[in-house]
C-alpha cells in the first residue's frame, strides 16, 4: 500500500483502521492515526481556502455518497460513525470545518464551490458592469461633445463704424455741460494721480499722452466714453468702431468703442492709444492683439499700478504727458448696463442725467491734464468752469 503519497488514501486508511492488513502497524501508521484523530483549529481550516483540488462532481474511487456513513447527532447536526474516516470536504460544504485526514497527501483542498448561484451573481455583475461602462461612454461622448462643440457663439462682437449722429454726439458735446457737471458726484470718481515732479513726456514736439486698453474690458468700456468726449475738445478722431465688453465678464456687453482702428490728430497734442488685448475667446482667454515699444513698457513698469499695490499691466491705463496718471477706470461701468450707445450719447446733452455726470466729470478731469501738459490750450477749453473746477480739485494749475 502507499499510505504516504498513494492516489486513494481513503481506502488505505480504512485498511488499516479494519485490522485487514497483513503486516504490522508501522510508527508512520500510528502518526497517521493520531494525526486523524486531532482537532481541526481555524487556522488550519483557513489554509485550505484557494488551494487546488477537484471540482464537487469528479468523485473519487470508494468514496461515499453524501449521507452515508453518518448518523445525525443532537440538534440534527451529522456525525461520524465510529470507525470511519471523516468525509473528504468535496460536496456541499459540511457545518463544521473537515479535519486534516480528509485531505490528499500532498495537498490541501480547497472548500468546496457552490455550483450555481455565485456564477449565477457573477454574470449578473458582468452584465450591470457593462451597462453601467455603456452609461458612462456615453455621457463622456455628450459632455465631450458639449464642449467641444463651438462655443464663440455670441462671444464675439464684430465692430461697426460709429454711426455719424452718435459720432457728432460723443465728439461735440456742449460746453454748457461740462461745466454744469464739473467733477461729477462726490465719491463716483476716482481723481487722477499727479506727478508735478516728472517731465513732460513728449513725442514730434507735442505733449504725449499714451493710453492701454483691451477689447473684452468692461472697465475700458466705461473709460472710453470720457476719453473720446475729453479729447474731442483738443482735436478730431477718425476711424471710430462700436465694441462691447465681453459677455462673459462682470458688467457683459457693456456698450462703447474701440481704438484699434482709430486715428486722432490735434495741433496740442500726440495721442497713442493701445489695444492691447482683443475680444475673449471661447476658453476665457483673451489675446494680446497689440504689442507696446519698449517706451511704453518703461511707463507702464513706472506709472500702471493698482491702488495701494506695485503690480503693472492694470488695463485701463493712460499717461497724460507723465504728469497725470490714470491707473485703472475712473468710474463703475455698472451704470451703463442695458443702455445702448445711441441711449449713453444722446444723455450727453443732459447734465442732470446721472450717467452724463459720470462720463463728463471724468472728461473734465482729463481735459484738466491736457490743459495741464501743453500750455493752457486752447483757452476756449482751458479756461472753462468745468475745467478749472477739476484742476483745483487736483491742486494744478491750468
Amino acid at each position: 500500500m502507499a499510505d504516504s503519497a498513494g492516489d486513494n488514501p481513503e481506502s488505505s486508511t480504512a485498511d488499516n483502521e479494519s485490522g485487514s492488513s497483513d503486516r504490522p502497524r508501522s510508527a508512520a501508521d500510528k502518526e497517521r492515526s493520531r494525526q486523524l484523530s486531532r482537532q481541526v483549529s481555524g487556522k488550519e481550516a483557513a489554509k485550505n481556502v484557494g488551494r487546488g483540488g477537484r471540482q464537487q462532481s469528479q468523485r473519487r474511487p470508494g468514496q461515499g455518497q453524501r449521507g452515508q456513513g453518518q448518523d445525525q447527532g443532537p440538534g440534527g447536526r451529522s456525525q461520524q460513525r465510529q470507525g470511519q474516516r471523516p468525509a473528504s470536504g468535496r460536496g456541499p460544504a459540511p457545518r463544521q470545518a473537515p479535519r486534516p485526514g480528509s485531505q490528499r497527501p500532498g495537498g490541501r483542498r480547497p472548500p468546496a464551490r457552490r455550483p450555481a448561484r455565485p456564477q449565477r451573481s457573477r454574470a449578473s455583475i458582468y452584465i450591470w458592469g457593462a451597462i453601467g461602462l455603456v452609461i458612462v461612454i456615453v455621457g463622456v461622448i455628450v459632455g465631450v461633445s458639449q464642449t467641444s462643440s463651438p462655443t464663440t457663439k455670441n462671444i464675439h462682437y464684430t465692430p461697426r463704424p460709429v454711426s455719424a449722429t452718435v459720432l457728432h454726439e460723443i465728439t461735440n458735446v456742449p460746453l454748457a455741460s461740462y461745466n454744469a457737471v464739473g467733477t461729477g458726484i462726490t465719491g463716483t470718481i476716482d481723481a487722477p494721480t499727479v506727478e508735478s515732479s516728472q517731465k513732460v513726456l513728449t513725442k514730434d514736439g507735442k505733449p504725449e499722452i499714451f493710453g492701454l486698453f483691451g477689447e473684452f474690458c468692461p472697465y475700458c468700456a466705461a473709460e472710453r466714453w470720457a476719453i473720446i468726449t475729453s479729447l474731442s475738445r483738443f482735436g478730431t478722431f477718425s476711424g471710430l468702431r462700436t465694441m462691447q465688453s465681453s459677455p462673459t465678464d462682470v458688467y457683459p456687453k457693456t456698450q462703447t468703442f474701440e481704438f484699434n482702428t482709430a486715428k486722432f490728430t490735434s495741433p496740442y497734442i500726440t495721442v497713442e492709444l493701445l489695444e492691447l488685448y482683443g475680444q475673449d475667446k471661447s476658453t476665457g482667454s483673451h489675446p494680446v492683439i497689440n504689442t507696446p515699444t519698449n517706451q511704453e513698457l518703461s511707463l507702464i513698469k513706472k506709472y500702471d499700478t493698482t491702488s495701494g499695490t506695485t503690480r503693472s499691466g492694470t488695463i485701463p491705463f493712460s499717461d497724460w504727458g507723465d504728469k497725470v496718471i490714470f491707473s485703472g477706470a475712473s468710474y463703475n461701468p455698472d451704470p451703463l448696463q442695458g443702455l445702448s450707445r445711441t441711449t449713453i450719447a444722446a444723455s450727453l446733452k443732459d447734465p442732470s442725467n446721472p450717467i452724463t455726470k459720470l462720463i463728463l466729470g471724468a472728461a473734465n478731469y482729463m481735459s484738466a491734464a491736457v490743459c495741464y501738459i501743453d500750455g493752457g490750450k486752447p483757452g476756449s477749453v482751458c479756461g472753462s468752469s468745468g475745467v478749472q473746477a477739476a484742476a483745483k480739485a487736483l491742486k494744478i494749475k491750468v
